[in-house]
């Protein structure tokens, strides 16, 4: 455990190498899910470091993605020093991706702590988030501890994975992570009052962060630490990143580690995980419709429609999610709306690039 810290400089590692694809035909290889304006006027990016305005400084800030996507990351956050965008060769899962950002960071930001937020989540109330922020923070400056967001669970969620935490207070100590659960088990989760959703959001210090990873998943960090002692070129980056496992961080670290805290978020939190969660940010019409650009509709109830260019009309048809594009249009029963991804799987089968 780290020794006890008052003083200490605030830094944000903002993961944006997601893909999304349960937004497609919107989202696509260049134009992920944290680029698109799924929730607001703004991308789920810029609101994610707007968010940040007043509590990180902008060069104590860092966003981590892939090259492909870094010259649009510049574009919607100009106020963002160029050397804090870091570059992954290729997306190999959240423990890699945070064990990039640490070696690079803990060099510009000696004694920080870093809080891990992602590029495509919606959050209410930014007020409560940065004193939720700041409650973690000073946790783990003082503790030691590794610190994760817990979100009250308001329905049994099944797709998510669970914390189950012990106690009381604005911080609480992890007794289990627990993985996606079935419905039965889903439920007991939403009554026990002990559980939370896993919203992949985190805070620790540098030094203690690198001290969990030396010790529950030294394969994760020690091919970048050799790299950055080798001098850290950029173009030797690739082979070892190669070398690293392609595992969550919570497999990886969270799961292993026993210093572990939990801060029950008192903000709203979505992960906007797919069409009919950003439903739930639309008003829909008397008969239950969204929509989003150009509709005509007759007959028609419970269906959102996300258009383009052109109108789209309807009639006769109910609870179907419709999404146009310019060279795809989605049409699925809003049941049926996970299948989104399997949709891009067999688009990726069948060597569609130009879709994708």
């Amino acid at each position: 455990m780290a020794t006890p810290r008052i003083e200490h400089t605030k830094v944000a590692v903002i993961m944006a190498g997601g893909r999304g694809t349960r937004f497609w035909p919107r989202s696509r290889t260049s134009r992920p899910k944290q680029f698109l304006n799924i929730v607001g006027q703004e991308s789920l990016l810029r609101q994610t470091f707007t968010r940040l305005d007043g509590a990180f400084a902008p060069e104590h800030v860092f966003v981590v993605t892939t090259s492909d996507l870094a010259a649009e990351t510049a574009r919607l956050l100009p106020e963002l020093p160029a050397e804090n965008i870091l570059i992954e060769p290729e997306g190999r899962n959240t423990a890699p991706c945070l064990a990039l950002a640490l070696v690079q960071v803990e060099r510009k930001v000696p004694g920080g702590v870093m809080a891990v937020l992602s590029a495509d989540h919606w959050i209410a109330e930014p007020s409560l988030f940065l004193e939720d922020i700041d409650t973690a923070v000073k946790h783990a400056a003082w503790t030691g501890e590794l610190v994760v967001f817990g979100i009250r669970p308001t329905y049994p969620e099944t797709g998510f994975g669970y914390i189950e935490a012990d106690g009381q207070g604005p911080v609480r100590k992890v007794a289990a992570f627990r993985e996606k659960p079935p419905m039965d088990v889903a439920l007991t989760y939403l009554a026990s009052g002990r559980h939370f959703w896993n919203a992949g959001m985190f805070v620790w210090t540098l030094a203690d962060f690198r001290a969990q990873l030396q010790q529950h998943a030294p394969a994760v960090l020690a091919p970048l630490d050799a790299w950055v002692e080798s001098g850290g070129d950029p173009a030797q980056l690739k082979s070892a990143y190669g070398q690293v496992p392609e595992v969550a961080i919570d497999v990886a670290l969270m799961e292993k580690a026993t210093e572990v805290a939990v801060v029950p978020a008192r903000f709203t939190w979505s992960d906007v995980g797919s069409w009919p969660a950003a439903m739930e940010f639309q008003e829909a019409d008397a008969e239950g419709n969204i929509t989003q650009g150009q509709a005509l509709l007759l007959d028609t109830r419970n269906c959102a429609f996300f258009g383009g260019r052109r109108l789209i009309a309807a009639s006769g048809v109910q609870d179907l999610i419709v999404v146009d594009d310019e060279d795809a249009l989605l049409i699925c029963h809003r049941d049926k709306a996970q299948s989104v991804k399997k949709i891009v799987e067999r688009l990726k089968a069948e060597g569609r690039e130009d879709l994708l």
